[in-house]
C-alpha cells in the first residue's frame, strides 16, 4: 500500500517488531502466532527495512481479509447483473478497507489485520459449508473453521467474536434448509452443537478461565456423545485435535521464554507463569459491573446507565471517523450519517436476499460493536468529557477504536449493499447512469477523505524512531536511561534490538520495574559494546577502553525478593558518593523507587550515567531535582547539579547542560519532518513527542536570553514554539521581537 509507515509506529509496533525479530515474548497474552509468521515474514521478505516488511505484512492481510469480503459480497448478489454483482461485491471490499482504523491498522505492525482476516476468512468459509452441506466436503470445512478459530487464539481473541455469528448462522440454515434425511439432519445437529461447544471452551482457553473450560468441557463431552449417537464418530475427535493443535501455539510460549530471549515479558517459562500469561494478570482485571475509573473490589461505585451512555458515545465518535476523517468536523459527521442510512437500506436488502447472511453480518457487527461496548467497560475517551473527567488517570490512555474494527468493516459492507439495492430501483439507463456514477464517488469518498489522516507517511511518520534514537543519543556511554511508558520504551527496544542503535545503554522502565521477573531478567543481561561508529562523536573520549563485566543492573534474587514497598519510619539520607538524597518519615517508597536509588547506589559511584527520560517524570517524586542536569532528552544524575558552574539554571525546574544539548540538538538529533510543515497537526500520541521535543529547544532559548544572544533566542525559541505552541511562549517571542531580548530583563 502506498501509504505504509516507512519504520516503525508508536504504541505497540515497536515491541511487536522487536518481538518478531528477536522470536521474543510480548507483552500478555503472548501473541505467539503474530511473533512466529512476523519473523518468518521478516526473514524472506527481502526488500525494505525490517519494519517496512512487517508493516508490509499488515498491509496484505488486510488485503486477504477485504479479498474474503469480496467473495461473502459476490455469493450474496449472486442474481445480479454482472456488473451489478461485481461492482456491489468490489464496494464491499472497499469500503471495509478503507474505513479509517481499519486503514490505520493496516499501515503499522499490530495484531489486528491478521485477526480480521481470520474473521473474514471464517465468514467465507460458512457460506461455502452451507453450499457443500449433504456432502463429504461440508465436515472438512467445518474442522478448518475450528481450526482458524483455534489458531487465532495466538494472535488475538477477536477472531473468536465470530463465534456467535457463525453458530447463528448454521442454526438458522439448518432450521430453514433441513436435510432431506432425518439422520442426516441429526448428525449436522449435533455436529453445530459440537462446534459451538467448542468455541464456546476456545474462548475459555483464551480468557484462561478455569470455570469457563469446566463447563465448556461438560458441553463438548455431551455434543461429542450426541455426535457418536448419531453416526458423525470421526468429526468431535478431529475437531477437538484440530482445536488442540492450533492452541498448542501458546507452547512457543513456554519454550522460548526458557531460552530467555531478550524480550520476554511476563517469563512464562513456568505453568504459572504461562497461565498468568494468558490470563493478562499483569493488567489487572476490571468486571461488567465496576465502575472503570476505580480499582476493582467491595470499594467500586460501579458501573452506572449514566456510563455506559457515555461509552456508547465513544463509539459513536468513532462510527463518524470511519468515512471522512480528514474533512471538517461538520462534513465528517454528515457523511457518517449519509452511511448510516446506506448500512440501514443495505441490512435491509440483505435481509430480503438471504437471511443467513443477515445473521451471519448482524451478529457480527452487533457482538464487535455494541457487545464489545458492554464487555470491555472503557473509560472515557480520550477525547471526549473532559469537563466531566479532568483527571488523566480518568481516560484511556489512547482512543480504542481499533477494537472496534470488525463493526465498521461490516458496517461498509451493508453500507455497499445499500447502494447495490438503491441501484436496483432505478430503471431508466440514463438514470442508472448517473446513480452509478454517485454510487462509485461514494464507494471512493473513504478512501479520499481518509488518506490525509490515516496515512504513515505524514508530518509524524518517523517520530516514533526519531524520539527513540534522540534518546538514546543523549545518553553519555554505558549509561542507564529510565523511562515509563509504551511510546519512550517500545521505540527504544525496537532501534536497540532491531536497527542495533546504543544496545550498551541500559533501559529501565519504571512500570515494569515493580514486577520480579523484569528485575530477575534486568540482573541476568550482561552490558553490551559501545559501538562509537553509531554514537555522537563527542561520547568516543567518554566511553571506557573495556566493556564494564558483569550485567548492567547488579542485583541478587534475595535483593529483587527484598524490594518491597517500604514506608520509612524515620527521616534518614541515602547517600552514594558525593550524592545525598533525604528520605522522609512517613515517605512510601515503592518498589520502581527502590530500583531508582539502587541504580543510583550502583552507577554513580562507578562514574557510569544514570538519566531519566524526558517523559519518565525524572524521579521528581523522589526530591531529585537538585541532582538532575537537563542534556538532549533526558535528565542526568548529577549530585548537587546546582552548584556546577558551567549548568545554567531551566525553565523545567532543573539545570541545564546548555552546551551539550546544543550539539545533540543541531548536530545528531533527528526530527523527520517536524521542522518541514508551517504549522503541525499531530494525532495525541505523536503531539506528546513533539512535545518533548519542544524541551530542549526551550531550554536553549533560555540558555540564549541569558547570555543575551537574541538571535539564537529567537531561532530555538521558535522552534519550540513551531512543536509546542503556547500563549506564553507566542508574548515570549513577540517581546524579544518588538523590544529586543533585553526588554525580558526589565519589569
Amino acid at each position: 500500500m502506498i501509504t505504509l509507515a516507512p519504520t516503525v509506529t508508536l504504541w505497540d509496533a515497536g515491541e511487536f517488531i522487536t518481538a518478531a525479530k528477536v522470536l521474543g515474548v510480548p507483552h500478555p497474552p503472548g501473541t505467539p502466532l503474530f511473533v512466529l509468521v512476523g519473523h518468518v515474514w521478516g526473514a524472506v521478505m527481502p526488500i525494505g527495512s525490517y519494519a517496512w516488511r512487517l508493516n508490509l505484512m499488515s498491509a496484505c492481510f488486510s488485503a486477504a481479509g477485504a479479498g474474503c469480503l469480496f467473495l461473502v459480497a459476490h455469493r450474496l448478489l449472486q442474481d445480479e447483473a454482472p456488473w451489478l454483482r461485481l461492482g456491489g461485491a468490489a464496494a464491499a471490499a472497499i469500503l471495509s478497507a478503507f474505513t479509517f482504523t481499519g486503514w490505520q491498522n493496516s499501515n503499522e505492525t499490530e495484531v489486528y489485520t491478521f485477526a480480521t482476516f481470520s474473521i473474514a476468512a471464517i465468514c467465507w468459509l460458512c457460506l461455502r459449508w452451507r453450499d457443500v452441506r449433504a456432502t463429504a466436503r461440508a465436515p472438512h470445512i467445518l474442522l478448518l473453521i475450528v481450526y482458524i478459530a483455534a489458531l487465532s487464539v495466538g494472535n488475538h481473541l477477536l477472531a473468536l467474536l465470530a463465534g456467535p455469528a457463525v453458530s447463528l448462522f448454521m442454526l438458522h440454515t439448518l432450521r430453514t434448509q433441513p436435510a432431506a434425511e432425518p439422520s442426516e439432519r441429526q448428525m449436522e445437529w449435533a455436529e453445530w452443537a459440537a462446534l459451538t461447544a467448542l468455541w464456546f471452551m476456545l474462548v475459555a482457553v483464551g480468557l484462561g478461565s478455569t470455570t469457563l473450560l469446566i463447563l465448556g468441557g461438560v458441553a463438548l463431552a455431551a455434543t461429542a456423545a450426541w455426535c457418536l449417537v448419531t453416526g458423525s464418530r470421526a468429526f468431535p475427535l478431529v475437531a477437538i485435535g484440530a482445536a488442540a493443535v492450533g492452541v498448542s501455539i501458546y507452547g512457543f510460549l513456554y519454550i522460548r521464554a526458557g531460552l530467555h530471549p531478550v524480550l520476554n515479558e511476563a517469563d512464562p517459562e513456568t505453568w504459572k507463569n504461562l497461565l498468568a500469561v494468558i490470563r493478562r494478570e499483569q493488567f489487572g482485571s476490571r468486571g461488567l459491573l465496576d465502575n472503570p475509573m476505580f480499582f476493582p473490589g467491595p470499594d467500586n461505585p460501579g458501573r452506572t446507565l449514566v456510563m455506559f451512555g457515555q461509552q456508547l458515545l465513544s463509539y459513536s465518535i468513532y462510527y463518524s471517523w470511519q468515512w471522512a476523517r480528514a474533512l471538517p468536523p461538520v462534513v465528517m459527521v454528515s457523511v457518517a450519517l449519509i452511511f448510516a442510512t446506506l448500512g440501514s437500506l443495505g441490512f435491509w436488502f440483505t435481509s430480503q436476499r438471504d437471511r443467513g447472511i443477515v445473521w451471519l453480518l448482524g451478529m457480527l457487527w452487533l457482538v464487535t460493536g455494541i457487545g464489545l461496548v458492554v464487555y470491555m467497560n472503557f473509560k472515557a475517551g480520550f477525547s471526549i468529557l473532559w469537563n466531566l473527567y479532568p483527571s488523566m488517570d480518568q481516560h484511556e490512555v489512547r482512543e480504542r477504536d481499533y477494537f472496534f474494527v470488525v463493526s465498521f468493516q461490516v458496517w461498509g459492507m451493508f453500507a455497499a449493499f445499500g447502494l447495490v439495492g438503491l441501484l436496483r430501483m432505478v430503471s431508466r439507463p440514463m438514470v442508472l447512469r448517473v446513480a452509478t456514477a454517485v454510487a462509485a464517488l461514494i464507494v471512493v469518498l473513504p478512501f479520499a477523505a481518509n488518506f490525509n489522516a490515516a496515512t504513515r507517511r505524514g508530518t509524524d511518520a518517523t517520530v516514533a524512531r526519531d524520539f527513540a534514537f534522540n534518546l538514546l543519543q543523549s545518553v553519555e556511554p554505558y549509561g542507564v536511561l529510565f523511562t515509563y511508558g509504551d511510546n519512550d520504551t517500545f521505540p527504544v527496544w525496537y532501534l536497540q534490538e532491531v536497527e542495533g542503535v546504543r544496545q550498551d545503554v541500559t533501559l529501565i522502565n519504571l512500570s515494569l520495574a515493580q514486577l520480579d521477573w523484569y528485575l530477575s531478567q534486568l540482573a541476568s543481561r550482561p552490558t553490551r559494546p559501545f559501538d562509537p561508529a553509531r554514537a555522537p562523536a563527542m561520547y568516543r573520549t567518554l566511553a571506557p577502553p573495556q566493556t564494564p563485566p558483569g550485567p548492567a543492573v547488579r542485583l541478587t534474587p534475595q535483593e529483587i525478593a527484598g524490594m518491597q514497598p517500604v514506608r520509612m519510619s524515620d527521616d534518614g539520607m541515602f547517600r552514594a558518593g558525593n550524592f545525598e538524597l533525604p528520605v522522609r518519615k512517613g515517605q512510601i517508597l515503592r518498589t520502581n523507587d527502590l530500583v531508582i536509588l539502587y541504580t543510583i547506589a550502583q552507577y554513580l559511584p562507578a562514574a557510569r550515567p544514570v538519566t531519566f527520560g524526558v517523559s519518565s517524570g525524572r524521579g521528581s517524586w523522589l526530591g531529585l531535582d537538585p541532582h538532575l542536569a537537563f542534556q538532549g532528552l533526558v535528565f542526568k544524575v548529577v549530585p548537587h547539579a546546582d552548584t556546577v558552574h558551567r549548568f545554567l539554571r531551566g525553565v523545567q525546574g532543573t539545570m541545564v547542560d546548555s552546551t551539550r544539548t546544543r550539539v545533540l540538538v543541531d548536530s545528531v538529533f533527528l526530527f523527520g519532518k517536524l521542522s518541514g510543515q508551517d504549522s503541525l497537526e499531530l494525532e495525541p500520541a505523536a503531539q506528546q513527542v513533539a512535545t518533548s521535543f519542544s524541551a530542549a529547544f526551550l531550554e536553549l532559548g533560555n540558555a540564549a536570553v541569558a547570555r543575551r544572544d537574541q538571535p539564537r533566542a529567537l531561532y530555538y525559541l521558535r522552534r519550540s514554539y513551531h512543536l509546542n505552541p503556547s500563549k506564553t511562549l507566542a508574548a515570549v517571542l513577540r517581546r524579544i521581537e518588538t523590544e529586543g531580548v533585553q526588554s525580558l530583563f526589565t519589569r
